[in-house]
């Protein structure tokens, strides 16, 4: 054998043990975030070596790298049914959540100082949208209505209809959860939106939804269909980069900046474009949406199998529809232990799975999206939630052995439990 050939025999030996040390992993965190493949990694690398520029210099090799930040623009923009012109590029969906909101309410108090405002979002969203406009609220700049879901996670329709009033300029209601997986009927809510501006004739209440979690396995993206005048998904949730995403403004919308500095984008998001992660953002949005009908159908697969087999674990409350919502979500509770408890347990298992949303992950404390769904049983059910999440790398053998470990560690907690509250 000759050295060349030994060396690569080596390197081959060498990839495989790190692809087995891998699969000992089992990654059951996808909706809080998932890692960059391949081809996003290799689109991105040019732009992080040769192509570095400035895009705002007038040069020629800036001005290429110009070019291929508005290339990536028409093609998100085509994804959406959207105009180029309408989509911005954001430093990730917190970001983009406020922008879209807190950019409507000061254009609108800006020209309207003596009228308070009124917003209405729902009370399972996430945190980037809740957070803001709870803080606008109680500082006395918005009113604020938060609508119920009824036990499934569905919008409470007959309480929307009754908020909506002429002050409202605004309503923000996410398409999927990322802790239950689920799906709100946006082009319904859109219609009633509708209804009330020709009935009033006005041209508000602007509608934002929030996409994050939509945009892997939702087939609809269309804002035309959908209605929506504002709409935000990220990088980091479809095997993409972090800190980079997609804000889609209608034209029609009013709104200006909450950031100066720049005349990026066209003023909306000051600052040099982060080129390599707005290129990423793109391939990753390409595959996301080329493999959504089959890994939509292999998650939904995946997602009966965990059910049917996680149902069987004692005293397990799973808050998952097994069949409505987002197909990569499971999301179960268990009485009387501690959330936290069980997925530090599960990481000395090397199983990573996460313990309410990943952004409310530190706080203490109850699941808000769980007790919204609970109602008037909230004090009969358990309020703390674990996330399993899947994704491209997930398989029933993953689920198996998941379910086996949390059985072994939830029995073992139980009996603690019931030991020291004799």
């Amino acid at each position: 054998m000759q050295k060349k050939d030994a060396l690569k025999l080596v390197y081959v030996k060498v990839i495989d043990m790190l692809f087995k040390a891998i699969k000992k992993v089992i990654y059951a965190d996808h909706a809080s975030a998932t890692p960059i493949s391949k081809t996003v990694l290799e689109s991105m690398d040019p732009y992080l070596k040769d192509m570095f520029y400035n895009p705002s210099a007038i040069y020629s090799l800036a001005q290429k790298v110009t070019k291929s930040i508005e290339k990536a623009r028409e093609s998100i923009a085509s994804v959406l049914h959207a105009r180029p012109v309408e989509v911005y590029f954001v430093d990730g969906a917190t970001e983009g959540n406020n922008i879209a909101l807190m950019g409507v309410i000061n254009a609108f108090k800006k020209k309207n100082p003596h009228i308070i405002p009124h917003v209405i979002t729902c009370s399972v969203e996430h945190s980037s949208v809740l957070e803001p406009l709870i803080n606008l609220s109680k500082t006395g700049n918005i009113e604020l209505s938060t609508i119920s879901v009824n036990e499934n996670g569905s919008l409470n329709e007959r309480e929307f209809i009754g908020a909506i009033k002429d002050s409202t300029i605004l309503v923000s209601i996410g398409y999927a959860n990322g802790e239950l997986g689920i799906i709100q009927d946006i082009k319904k809510i859109s219609k009633i939106i509708r209804h009330h501006k020709k009935h009033n004739k006005t041209h508000y209440p602007f509608f934002h939804t929030d996409a994050v979690q939509a945009i892997n396995y939702i087939e609809n993206l269309n804002v035309l269909q959908l209605g929506v005048d504002m709409l935000c998904f990220n990088a980091s949730k479809i095997y993409g980069p972090k800190k980079i995403a997609a804000l889609y403004i209608h034209t029609s919308v009013d709104i200006e900046s909450i950031f100066f500095g720049g005349g990026q984008e066209l003023g909306m998001r000051p600052g040099t474009e982060n080129t390599p992660y707005v290129i990423g953002l793109e391939q990753a949005v390409i595959e996301t949406r080329f493999l959504c009908d089959s890994e939509s159908k292999r998650m939904k697969s995946l997602q009966i199998y965990a059910y049917d087999l996680f149902k069987e674990i004692s005293g397990i409350v799973i808050n998952t529809s097994k069949t409505e919502g987002l197909p990569n979500i499971l999301n179960v509770s268990f009485p009387f232990i501690s959330h936290e408890e069980v997925i530090i347990r599960l990481d000395s298992k090397k199983i990573y799975a996460s313990v309410k949303s990943a952004c409310k992950a530190g706080e203490e404390g109850d699941s808000h999206v769980i007790l919204a769904i609970r109602g008037s049983n909230n004090k009969k059910l358990p309020t703390g939630s674990l996330r399993f999440s899947f994704g491209r790398s997930t398989t029933k053998k993953d689920i198996s052995i998941v379910r086996d470990e949390l059985e072994k560690i939830v029995g073992s907690m139980t009996e603690t439990y019931k030991k020291y509250s004799l």
